[in-house]
């Protein structure tokens, strides 16, 4: 019997016609003889809710009344779910102890006045604790047996900082595959998003991260297949909000779905395909609509004859930063000085491109300030270091991505040749540091017109075709775990 991981996020869960969904298709299969294991995401929006009743509950004006009507919040957003269903009250029942987790940890933040990171990972990780029962009992209510199964009890071993950290797939192993045994007979439905560390403590793998979850059991309990379910059916050449004519993309490379993931396509977490390279899972993206057809393939290599440009890819609400200052010329290690700062006050810098006097980059817009603040305070160490400080908001990050494009001086020429057409001049052309990125960045307001400019360049028109409406909806299932 093959075994199967599935992922299944929160945006698959949002109604009572979207479980019925998931739940058919994983009976469908399990009555065929496969063996599967779902790892499941926090209904989508639990996440966003508990991350605000946390900030809410230090608020000393804040009272027991406020804990109360968030927790029948969530037992009301759990309840809609399995709303008309025969069983529905024994769901909600068996929700209770998390329910009650969440009303504990909530009520500890309001009389102390104190969110520890600890505490911080420890509630939103209940997002998940909620759903992987809740589908479970749904499962069983449809005539398969499947048991839900937290992490802890999985012995997924976390390392690594609160928030993002990281999971040891080695020191995992030992803990998953004491599941295969029951595998042959139910149905485990697991909690994404979260491992355990060596005290104890619960740390989230990021948000996204029980895609990063799922590659890691696939690891570690060496399956057949990894399978990524969706509300569509894969990776598309392009955004198609803002290109209509995009179209699904049949197979991509772990380095191109990889710098897909990085640049904010929405369909992946950049971290999960890590733990599979070398690996002999076959891993594909499946719409609900229709799991049993492989929509996108990840591939170690391509074939022969694959398209140059895999797909077009941008990052909005971007920020471009350049530093200026003489004492850079012949300076070994300046641009490291910078970045190092940035990094260490939590900067994640994105595009990088430099000169003798000038180093400029990328940056969320939302960290704008804390990049103005750490920059100030690296000056004030070093006068002289930094002359000019400029930043310019109001930018989109364009990114063309496949197989060696970064080495390709053809492609790199039609891209600039396609955005000379925007009437804008570009900034910070770069590349990441492998050879499937090239980007640019271009002013928001014409983000749309390059992306319609760089498809019809490399993927022909950009009409409306047959898969663009597959796409069309944004993903639903990467806000949350």
């Amino acid at each position: 019997m093959s075994l199967t991981v599935v992922k299944v996020g929160g945006g698959l869960l949002d109604g009572p016609a979207d479980l019925d969904a998931v739940v058919a298709s994983i009976v469908r299969r399990r009555r065929r003889g496969e063996r599967l294991l779902v790892v499941v995401s926090a209904l989508k929006g639990v996440t966003d809710t508990l991350e605000q009743a946390a900030v809410d509950a230090l608020d000393p004006r804040s009272g027991g009344e406020m804990v109360r009507a968030l927790v029948a919040q969530l037992h009301r957003r759990h309840e809609r779910v399995v709303a008309g269903k025969p069983g529905a009250e024994g769901v909600l029942l068996g929700l209770r102890v998390a329910l009650d987790g969440v009303e504990r940890l909530l009520t500890g933040i309001r009389l102390t006045g104190e969110l520890t990171e600890r505490t911080h990972d420890l509630l939103l990780a209940h997002g998940e604790r909620l759903s992987a029962p809740l589908l479970a009992e749904a499962l069983r209510l449809g005539g398969v047996d499947a048991r839900s199964v937290t992490s802890e009890e999985a012995g997924l071993v976390a390392r690594g900082p609160f928030r993002v950290g990281g999971c040891d797939v080695e020191a995992s192993r030992e803990g998953l595959r004491g599941l295969l045994h029951e595998l042959h007979d139910r149905v485990l439905v697991l909690t994404g998003f979260y491992g355990v560390n060596a005290d104890g403590d619960v740390v989230l793998f990021g948000r996204g991260g029980t895609d990063y979850t799922a590659g890691v059991v696939a690891a570690g309990l060496d399956a057949d297949a990894l399978e990524l379910w969706k509300d569509v059916p894969g990776f598309m050449s392009a955004d198609p909000r803002s290109v209509p004519g995009a179209r699904l993309v049949p197979a991509l490379s772990f380095d191109e779905a990889c710098e897909l993931g990085y640049y904010g396509a929405r369909i992946l977490h950049p971290r999960c395909l890590e733990p599979l390279r070398g690996g002999r899972q076959a891993i594909s993206f499946r719409s609900i609509s229709d799991v049993d057809a492989v929509g996108t393939r990840i591939v170690e290599r391509h074939e022969a004859g694959a398209p140059a440009v895999a797909a077009l890819a941008h990052r909005p609400d971007v920020a471009v930063v350049r530093v200026e200052g003489a004492a850079m010329v012949n300076q070994p290690g300046v641009a490291g000085r910078i970045l190092g700062a940035l990094g260490r006050a939590g900067v994640s810098v994105d595009a990088v491109a430099s000169s003798m006097t000038s180093l400029s980059f990328t940056v969320d817009d939302a960290q704008v300030a804390l990049v103005r603040r750490s920059l100030r305070l690296l000056q004030e160490e070093d006068a002289g270091l930094l002359e000019r400080l400029e930043v310019r908001r109001g930018v989109v990050l364009l990114g063309v991505v496949g197989e060696g494009v970064a080495s390709d001086a053809g492609v790199a020429a039609r891209m600039l040749g396609r955005l000379q057409e925007l009437g804008e001049p570009l900034e910070l052309i770069s590349h990441g540091p492998g050879d499937v990125g090239l980007s640019c960045a271009v002013p928001e307001r014409r983000a749309q017109q390059a992306l319609v400019l760089l498809h019809e360049e490399f993927f022909g028109s950009t009409r409306a075709g047959r898969g663009a409406s597959a796409g069309r909806e944004r993903s639903k299932d990467r806000a949350d775990g």
